[in-house]
């Protein structure tokens, strides 16, 4: 997945205009639609600043790696950071509808856990 895709994925996820985006890192308004359409590419100060706001690796931004979230210096395994790349492709009312059957589950589970 290329950077202006991922760029995109992590504003809407965090339910950002690109211009609440711009203002945040201290660029112009337009400065984040171009480097969503890939007119333009942010300087290393920036990707940097990017990384360490969505709290993401600039190698996942670049589109590098696919560890979304390392932990303790540590990869996830591959499943989770699939499930992750599948979660970030939801639009907010499907992330609830996750949300709201992941607590089903762990609900039913525990359940049968205590018999």
């Amino acid at each position: 997945m290329k950077f202006n895709t991922r760029l995109k994925q992590l504003r809407q996820r965090n339910r950002l205009t690109q211009s609440e985006l711009a203002d945040i890192l201290g660029l112009k308004p337009t400065a984040i639609s171009n480097y969503e359409s890939c007119r333009n590419e942010p300087s290393l100060e920036k990707l940097v600043a990017l990384a360490k706001y969505f709290d993401v690796s600039c190698d996942y931004l670049l589109g590098l790696s696919e560890a979304y979230l390392p932990i303790g210096g540590e990869v996830l395994d591959k499943d989770i950071v699939d499930f992750f790349s599948d979660y970030q492709k939801l639009d907010p009312e499907s992330v609830e509808l996750l949300q709201q059957y992941i607590g089903f589950l762990l609900y039913k589970q525990e359940k049968e856990r205590n018999g």
